[in-house]
């Protein structure tokens, strides 16, 4: 969703941390921003890796804490914070 919308907005280039394997629309999973045509909307250059660790690691912070606004928040009192990286795959 958030690939598209940056294109929608006439966004010229991005910089983020790191692709979602599970979600990611900016070429992970689906490539949205390049792969896609848009009649009235220009891809936009976009560069992975950005300061990646702290962003994956930011990311998995964010998924382990539980949502105390949510109606029925999740119990996630078992889930660990991983932090190891895996190093960037080259295929």
């Amino acid at each position: 969703m958030c690939a598209s919308a940056l294109r929608q907005l006439g966004i010229k280039e991005v910089f983020y941390g790191c692709g979602n394997d599970r979600f990611g629309g900016c070429g992970s999973v689906l490539g949205v921003n390049e792969e896609l045509p848009h009649p009235d909307h220009p891809s936009y250059k976009a560069t992975s890796g950005f300061c990646r660790e702290e962003a994956i690691l930011i990311l998995r912070r964010f998924y382990i804490t539980e949502n105390t606004n949510a109606p029925k928040p999740k119990s996630k009192a078992n889930r660990t914070l991983k932090t190891e990286i895996a190093p960037i795959s080259s295929g």
